[in-house]
């Protein structure tokens, strides 16, 4: 491709732009948003507030550039699709839309790191029926080892060469290869549930989750999370299930696991149409929770793993904790 171009019917031109230094991310930056405003388009930036000044300098004007705050959806993965259909939304009418989005992966768990790469592929399923958009992701790779680069650079289908789109070689066609949920570390509270237990699993999880050290508030979003996700699991998954509740530094842990299976990988990732009535359990899960990994296939069941993160001051205490018991 000479020229940067969103498709000629449908989905989405989803392109990865590995830099090396500032210069070079702001002049790739640049080339795309001019060739985007070249073409009529309106450009939507996910930056935060030190790129957004940045790019705002480089630019001659800003009419045609939305910038938007990404930091709700840098705090958990399952909001990066969601995301994005709102923003398109404030801006598609009768233009072509180009958006802008660098995630962080530094600073984050490896289950972080490997679900947001999961939603950086989904992404291109999710948009694959939707008008046609444009979407390039910065990736500083400085220091980085080739095989992080490349693993990120396997969720997109083109690279952005500072210039202009190239085919990617190594995007994955065919399913994404999830990394398997690690068991449970440290002490783990289990627990069978049924229809009649509901109430136990979420008062239980609420008093584990509160002496932890979790705040009121997280403590009620982690039941109401654990209300959606039992009742899921009791209606879809054969009437009973496991859960399994512990705590590693970071974060309080629970998870579901059942008889069934989940055969549709954006559930719970596409905002539900007002007038539908139910098919809402994972999609509040995913607004209440830091951080949902599914994994499901026939024969093995389904496992929903919630993590909520700690706050700084607990991450802190339970670290000094585990290193004065010899485990640090």
């Amino acid at each position: 491709m000479t020229t940067l171009e969103t498709g000629s019917a449908a989905g989405l031109t989803h392109m990865f732009y590995p830099y090396i230094d500032h210069e070079q991310y702001l002049s790739g930056t640049i080339a795309y948003i001019e060739h985007a405003r070249a073409g009529g388009g309106t450009v939507v930036v996910a930056a935060d507030p030190a790129r957004r000044e940045q790019l705002a300098a480089r630019l001659p004007d800003a009419d045609s550039v939305l910038f938007v705050d990404p930091a709700g959806v840098r705090r958990n993965p399952g909001r990066f699709i969601p995301a994005w259909q709102d923003w398109i939304g404030r801006v598609a009418r009768d233009r072509p839309v180009y958006g802008i989005n660098e995630s962080v992966w530094s600073g984050r768990t490896a289950a972080h790191v490997n679900e947001l790469r999961y939603q950086e592929w989904l992404l291109n399923r999710a948009f694959a029926s939707t008008p046609a958009w444009a979407l390039m992701c910065p990736f500083d790779a400085a220091g980085q080892d080739a095989s992080v680069v490349a693993a990120t650079a396997r969720c997109h289908p083109l690279l952005w060469d500072g210039a202009k789109s190239v085919a990617s070689t190594g995007y994955f066609v065919g399913d994404y290869p999830l990394d398997a949920l690690g068991e449970p570390t440290g002490p783990v509270r289990r627990l069978i549930y049924d229809l009649a237990a509901l109430a136990t699993v979420r008062e239980e999880a609420g008093r584990f989750a509160a002496a932890g050290g979790l705040g009121e508030d997280r403590v009620r979003d982690l039941k109401l999370a654990v209300a959606e996700l039992a009742a899921n699991s009791i209606r879809h998954g054969g009437g009973h299930g496991t859960a399994s509740l512990w705590r590693t530094r970071e974060a309080v842990m629970c998870e579901f696991s059942d008889d069934g299976v989940i055969t549709d990988p954006l559930v719970g990732l596409i905002r539900p149409a007002p007038t539908r009535i139910g098919g809402r359990g994972l999609w509040f899960v995913r607004h209440l929770c830091d951080l949902v990994q599914i994994r499901s296939s026939p024969g093995e069941g389904t496992r929903v793993r919630v993590s909520m993160d700690l706050p700084d001051t607990t991450r802190r205490q339970e670290a000094a904790r585990q290193v004065m018991n010899g485990h640090g």
